[in-house]
């Protein structure tokens, strides 16, 4: 980090600490409601969410495991139809009454044996995956912004091993698998020598969920489409969009949860050192939380108040006193809950509308090809920089044993610009590339 070794005194927003074993308390089932109040004390302005959530897991009446792994397993018969998919999608909905923390580690467990399965019969194992880290966010934020995730782990890859998993799009213009083929990048089959060379040689390597069997298919796609709609237009019904009351609409408004957005990202079939996810709504924190607790992982869960599934500098609300983001920091030993502000990170909050992406897929990615290039300033950079700064964090370069996550943002913020604007991560990302494409030149010539 050179010279960036101090920091000046600054205000902070609140932070919460608490042991693992503590919030393990929190999610059994068999420890008593006084105990739990030890915990539910300490979560300050989550309080309430959390005790909505224990309610809702003290009233659960969950179907049987093997039917709801059937009814999981539905949603990839290519055969059933949307109106089908989207009704098993409002019985899958985690705080339904019937799907708990339970069920969604269960069906985690389900799809990591799946994919392992699926592997093996192509003569793969994942102990042949060298160490990397992870990144994906829950998709379908409320706001439409750009893909953050997918640059911020291009930006990263020269400090940062990432093997990037993502799909095509489902509510938003174009998804990151998308994304990434019109950068050129497309693996035409699983070879985890090839993943493993481009991770050691270029810190990156992106994997499509659908090579690894999962499910989204054309009818799941569609019938997710439409809980999303349904989910917006219940909450526009209230406000709109980026509007002053969007923060609370969005705090109050109870909408269906989609499972896909809680289980397919944060199963982490790949075995990642350290996951990082967003969340696009607040309800789904306990879930992943959940997850994360149960799988043993360590990484950063994110969440902007304007149901954006990442770290945000824009806000519906423009009074720089006013925390946009809550941060929660999953360590070997703890997890620290924390509140930030574009401004505690020394960039300028943006409005929502400046982060937006682009409707066309080439011109969105020539943007963000000339942000990683060092070439273009702006809200949709300082975007990009500060989620990059955020993998840098769940890598552990900075100490997470003591002071604020902000401070150690805004450390890692500065030395991801120097290496963009170094051209670090243009040359790095072009060289990959390269090799890709000339790997997958000689593979079809082989064939």
């Amino acid at each position: 980090m050179g010279n960036l070794t101090s920091l000046p005194a600054r205000a902070h927003h609140p932070q919460v600490r608490l042991r693992k074993d503590d919030l393990h308390f929190l999610f059994a089932s068999d420890v008593s409601q006084e105990r739990k109040e030890v915990v539910l004390n300490q979560l300050g302005s989550l309080r309430s969410m959390f005790e909505q959530f224990l309610a809702h897991e003290r009233q659960l009446e969950p179907p049987d495991d093997a039917t709801l792994i059937t009814k999981f397993d539905m949603c990839s018969d290519p055969t059933q139809s949307p109106e089908t998919l989207l009704k098993l999608l409002h019985e899958l909905a985690p705080g339904n009454g019937h799907i708990g923390q339970r069920q969604i580690n269960l069906l985690a467990d389900h799809l990591r044996a799946r994919v392992e399965r699926f592997l093996q019969r192509m003569g793969l194992s994942l102990d042949q995956l060298h160490t990397h880290d992870h990144v994906f966010g829950s998709g379908g934020d409320f706001c439409k912004t750009i893909h953050a995730s997918t640059a911020a782990a291009i930006a990263a890859a020269p400090l940062v091993k990432i093997c990037k998993t993502g799909t095509t799009n489902v509510t938003s213009c174009h998804g990151s698998a998308q994304a990434m083929e019109t950068f050129g990048y497309h693996h035409r089959q699983i070879s985890m020598q090839t993943l493993n060379q481009e991770l050691d040689q270029f810190g990156f390597t992106f994997v499509p969920l659908s090579a690894l069997d999962f499910p989204y298919s054309p009818a799941l796609k569609e019938a997710r489409e439409h809980l999303w709609h349904e989910a917006m237009d219940t909450l526009t019904r209230h406000d709109t969009v980026g509007s002053p009351q969007w923060h609370e609409t969005l705090r109050t408004t109870p909408i269906t949860l989609d499972i896909f957005k809680i289980v397919s990202p944060n199963a982490q079939v790949l075995r990642p050192a350290h996951h990082s996810t967003g969340i696009c709504s607040l309800p789904m924190l306990p879930y992943v939380l959940s997850l994360y607790l149960h799988l043993n992982s360590e990484g950063m869960i994110v969440h902007c108040y304007d149901g954006i599934d990442e770290l945000s500098n824009a806000s519906s609300q423009q009074d720089p006193s006013i925390a946009n983001n809550l941060l929660v920091h999953v360590t070997r030993d703890e997890v620290i809950f924390e509140e930030c502000s574009p401004e505690d990170m020394d960039l300028k909050r943006a409005y929502i509308e400046e982060i937006q992406e682009e409707v066309d897929l080439e011109a969105s990615q020539n943007e963000t090809w000339h942000i990683l290039s060092g070439e273009k300033d702006g809200p949709k950079r300082d975007f990009i920089v500060m989620n990059t700064a955020l993998l840098l964090i769940a890598h552990e370069q900075h100490s997470p044993s003591e002071g604020y996550i902000c401070d150690q943002l805004r450390l890692a913020i500065k030395r991801v610009e120097e290496i963009i604007d170094s051209h670090q991560v243009a040359d790095n990302f072009s060289a990959l590339l390269n090799a890709h494409q000339h790997h997958n030149y000689r593979q079809e010539n082989a064939s």
